[in-house]
């Protein structure tokens, strides 16, 4: 175990530098958007063939896991009230999802030239491990694959916070607000560190997907609806969690070809804009009609990971609850619906 967290120390390095540089310039989200930057660009650049780049699988699990207790403090019980946004918000999704996934199949099919397959699944707004695993399995090209979801998220992340910060000029903090590691009480912390277990080790009895993020968030979300906590985790330890998150994200680029990063990317550039366009043209048609702030749900409807859009909303302080919630209610409805709907257009390799 040490020597496998000893391995990531170069990654963690570069991502720590990355996001003083990010906070320096006051970006928004500057931990985890400096630590991804950095880290993805020499990656590309073929830094690992001098040094190991690689984030620790458990590492990352237990940071995550701080991200959905942090999620779940932002739960209120005045949410219960507000039945209406979640039904609309709801609709709005079940449209999205076939909308985009039709748009981006078509862009991959007939610009980038890849197999029904594989086209099908990179087109397809899901969680990344979730699409890839599926995807190999009904025989795509799982390095694509992984390749256009990954551009998804790494585009979508470093986009919104930018556009909310310079174009709307709305602050999203460069880290996250709160009390401090020396002003947690002890008692309020040991029952933060409570929900991150209790729920990480729930979410893994009854497999939940996304456990480490989904079960604590859950959980913290009960204990602050209660009242039993007015918590949260200290930014000093959600800026550690953003730089290790950032810093895995950016890995995944290790080893890629930039010829095939070329050819790819820019294919999943257009799909991920394509994705925002719809996502923006939504939210100035139906903002009202739900019922909510347009900019929670222009981060309800973004294609990025679930954690990155919910740390956006908290560092806007609109909506944290509903945009996690609505980005769980996403992952879901794609992870369930898309492989019997694969099924039935009778997709195939070789079409």
């Amino acid at each position: 175990m040490l020597r496998n967290l000893a391995s990531s120390l170069p990654a963690l390095l570069i991502g720590a530098a990355g996001g003083a540089v990010f906070l320096y310039l006051r970006m928004p989200l500057a931990w985890m958007l400096g630590s991804m930057f950095l880290t993805g660009v020499l990656a590309l650049g073929g830094l690992d063939k001098r040094v190991t780049l690689r984030v620790e699988p458990r590492l990352r699990a237990v940071m995550i896991t701080v991200i959905g207790v942090m999620l779940g403090s932002a739960f209120k019980p005045e949410m219960i009230d507000r039945a209406r946004e979640w039904i609309g918000l709801i609709i709005l999704m079940l449209a999205y999802i076939p909308i985009v996934t039709t748009i981006c199949y078509v862009m991959f099919r007939q610009l980038a030239r890849l197999d029904p397959v594989t086209a099908y699944f990179s087109a397809a707004p899901g969680g990344l491990q979730e699409m890839t695993l599926v995807g190999e399995h009904y025989g795509g090209d799982g390095r694509s694959i992984i390749l256009t979801h990954a551009l998804r998220v790494f585009l979508t992340v470093m986009t919104v916070p930018v556009y909310f910060r310079f174009i709307e000029n709305l602050n999203v903090p460069p880290m996250a607000q709160g009390d401090h590691l020396w002003q947690l009480q002890w008692h309020e912390g040991a029952l933060l560190v409570a929900c991150g277990v209790i729920g990480w080790y729930a979410a893994r009895i009854f497999r939940i997907p996304a456990a480490q993020l989904v079960g604590p968030m859950v959980v913290s979300a009960i204990v602050h609806l209660l009242g039993w906590s007015h918590a949260s985790p200290p930014p000093e330890l959600v800026a550690t969690a953003q730089v290790v998150m950032g810093a895995a994200l950016g890995c995944r680029f290790v080893g890629t070809p930039l010829k095939e990063v070329g050819r790819i990317a820019t294919y999943a550039a257009l799909a991920t804009f394509a994705m925002l366009a719809v996502a923006v043209g939504m939210t100035v048609a139906f903002a009202d009609w739900a019922g909510i702030k347009s900019e929670a749900l222009m981060l309800v409807l973004s294609p990025g990971g679930m954690a990155e859009m919910s740390l956006v909303a908290l560092g806007l302080g609109v909506e944290v609850a509903i945009v996690a919630s609505m980005h769980i209610f996403r992952i879901a409805v794609v992870v369930i619906a898309v492989p019997p709907v694969f099924r039935l257009l009778g997709l195939k390799k070789s079409g």
